[in-house]
């Protein structure tokens, strides 16, 4: 998968808005959306941002830790246990060989996956 696309999907699955933007409880509702989407972005672009220039290394390695580290290091302002998972998303994802095909009627989101499994 994309770097991108491990961002996307690692934003979708363990980004808990309410964590790590707790002042949202008292941003109007008029104004929530565009808010949020504009914090998800940042978060996509330092991740993105980060991930290019510093995290090779941590990918080859698969050492989600120190991509997490590195992050925070960054500026990047997420709760640690919230980045780390969402680094350990980006890990797994990045191994994968996978192709988005379509999203079913029923809202779920359908891939082609080509992995390699080691059976000892």
């Amino acid at each position: 998968m994309t770097i991108d696309a491990c961002i996307a999907h690692a934003i979708h699955s363990d980004l808990d808005i309410l964590e790590a933007l707790p002042e949202v409880e008292y941003v109007p509702v008029e104004e929530l959306e565009v808010y949020v989407e504009r914090f998800v972005l940042t978060v996509q672009e330092s991740l993105r941002t980060v991930i290019q220039n510093r995290g090779e290394m941590y990918l080859r390695s698969k050492d989600a830790a120190g991509l997490c580290a590195t992050c925070i290091e960054s500026g990047i302002a997420l709760p640690p246990g919230m980045l780390l998972k969402m680094c350990q998303t980006i890990m797994n994802l990045s191994q994968l060989d996978a192709k988005f095909i379509l999203d079913t009627d029923d809202g779920k989101s359908l891939y082609y996956v080509k992995m390699e499994l080691t059976i000892a």
